[in-house]
């Protein structure tokens, strides 16, 4: 995946940056027929065409790879797309999706997958969707009453199935729920900032199971880290740069690395196993301090998504700026992922990008 084409910026916030944060992270037939799915197709080179999707309102969120090689994007208002072979299916609540805002996608060991709302979970089987509920939690206060619904505690943020079968539920601001199949156990309520109701309102962008099975998730309420080993939790924040942590990535080695908002000295946190070190702006090359998102490619590259700065490539000691074609720079590029051709795609509210190694497709149109 290396190109001449690439070429790797933060801040203490309180309760109203919280709030902005929060918000900008804030039954189908499978027809595949481009005109009734809203897409078009186009020649970009003589012998390739692509298939381009109009550009959902407030943009694309997330973006997942499914075990059958199928592209999912979510979006934050106009349900998820499907991009099979060379077309895009689009599924919304008409068609039977639970809900239109789609904050996460996931899938579990049977091929189901799971989409993050507003209010909870949906699942899809392949035919039909069905809708889980969490435990629903208490929006009123004096805290939530002035940030509902940005602060919406009820949204599911983040999807995990671990090894053993247990599906685990983060969310905006009630910790994580941890699911069996048949009842849930609520995690991590009580960690990071209490804020002006007595509650810590605790949000959690990002879970990842590492190597030795051990469970990472993330605190957006300034909690750091907290991992657990199937039996208890341990909690890191003091060994971090920030205690406002965006994302946690378990790269091919077994490394964590910990993507945090930029408070502080914040930067690019990295765990071996033993120690934590972190990647600074300043001092070794990170473009940014504000990192909210990190994909590790086919080739060992690492990409660093940011809230503040263009998108960036990581090789393990150098960070460069990702430039396309003319030089082009893609800012505040919120996720990554490779699809089974080694594409990397990469999206945020403005469009959706497919970078093939040699240029980069816009694969949405006005």
């Amino acid at each position: 995946m290396k190109s001449d084409l690439l070429s790797l910026r933060p801040i203490y916030f309180g309760v109203e940056t919280l709030i902005i944060l929060s918000l900008i992270i804030i039954s189908c037939n499978g027809q595949s027929n481009q005109e009734k799915n809203g897409t078009n197709s186009i020649t970009i080179n003589p012998g390739i065409t692509e298939t381009k999707i109009p550009l959902p309102e407030n943009g694309f969120y997330c973006g997942f790879l499914d075990s059958k090689g199928n592209l999912w994007f979510g979006s934050r208002g106009n349900g998820v797309f499907k991009f099979e072979g060379n077309s895009f299916t689009n599924y919304n609540k008409e068609k039977g999706l639970c809900s239109d805002d789609i904050s996460c996608i996931s899938e579990d060991k049977n091929g189901n997958l799971w989409f993050g709302t507003p209010n909870g979970v949906c699942r899809f089987n392949g035919k039909g969707f069905e809708s889980l509920e969490i435990p629903k939690s208490d929006t009123s206060g004096v805290w939530l009453d002035k940030v509902y619904p940005i602060v919406n505690p009820n949204q599911v943020m983040s999807i995990l199935e671990d090894k053993k079968g247990n599906l685990w539920f983060g969310t905006n601001g009630a910790g994580v729920y941890q699911y069996n199949g048949k009842s849930f156990m609520q995690h991590l309520s009580k960690i990071g900032k209490t804020y002006e109701d007595g509650q810590q309102h605790n949000i959690v962008l990002s879970i990842v199971e590492d190597l030795k099975g051990n469970l990472w998730f993330t605190s957006l309420s300034h909690g750091g880290v907290s991992v657990y080993d199937g039996k208890e939790f341990k909690h890191y924040i003091n060994e971090l740069s920030d205690d406002f942590i965006r994302i946690a990535y378990c790269d091919s080695k077994g490394n964590i690395l910990i993507g945090t908002h930029g408070n502080y000295n914040g930067g690019l946190d990295l765990y071996n196993g033993r120690d934590f070190k972190t990647f600074h702006k300043t001092n070794d090359g990170l473009l940014t301090n504000n990192v909210r998102w990190i994909f590790e490619d086919n080739s060992g590259e690492f990409w660093i998504g940011s809230g503040n700065s263009p998108l960036s490539v990581f090789d393990g000691e150098h960070f460069r700026n990702f430039k396309g074609n003319q030089g082009r720079e893609y800012d505040r590029i919120i996720f990554i992922l490779e699809d089974s051709d080694n594409n990397i795609w990469f999206g945020n509210r403005n469009g959706l990008w497919k970078f093939n190694g040699k240029e980069v497709i816009e694969m949405t149109q006005a």
